[in-house]
């Protein structure tokens, strides 16, 4: 579809790499990169949150407890956007497959679900089931899908999806 910029894909077992190109499309959800007017789906908003992990260390003789720099922790998108009625029903369809789904695979021990963002790649991934023989493996998986249904608006589905980026933090960014 011309227009689009936002790309989730789940590899399968069977695939030689975890490249979009191997994912079939059947298990790939592509978003238009403008506001849904015919079919298809569109992200109107995307949020980046990176975590760093920072225990605090009780003092029970201070006024203040330590804290410590234990490093990156994590890296979570959260997509929110709509699906037009024509294609919602195949797109929930799939995004409930995909929860209930394991959220990794043969090779792919880490996470199994790669994004693409053309517009900010900053947090593109590819999943990477140690192809390179590195013993780097990482892929996002998808956490948790929320869907609404507005009271006004009967010809789309909006949705917010959380993807969680699991495995090699540092190689896959």
């Amino acid at each position: 579809m011309a227009g689009e910029t936002s790309h989730i894909w789940q590899v399968q077992t069977s695939a030689a790499n975890g490249s979009r190109a191997t994912a079939t499309t059947a298990n790939t959800i592509s978003f238009n990169a403008l506001p849904v007017t015919a079919t298809g789906g569109y992200i109107y908003k995307t949020e980046y949150g990176v975590r760093n992990a920072i225990p605090e260390n009780e003092s029970t003789g201070d006024n203040n407890n330590e804290i410590q720099d234990m490093g990156l922790d994590g890296v979570d998108i959260q997509l929110t956007g709509m699906f037009d009625s024509a294609t919602a029903d195949a797109d929930v369809v799939k995004l409930v497959a995909w929860m209930v789904a394991a959220k990794t695979t043969t090779g792919y021990l880490k996470g199994r679900f790669g994004y693409q963002n053309d517009e900010f790649p900053h947090f593109d991934v590819v999943p990477n089931g140690d192809e390179n023989g590195l013993g780097t493996t990482y892929g996002y998986q998808v956490a948790n899908i929320k869907f609404i249904q507005d009271g006004e608006t009967f010809t789309t589905v909006g949705f917010v999806l959380t993807l969680r980026l699991a495995g090699d933090l540092d190689n896959a960014l």
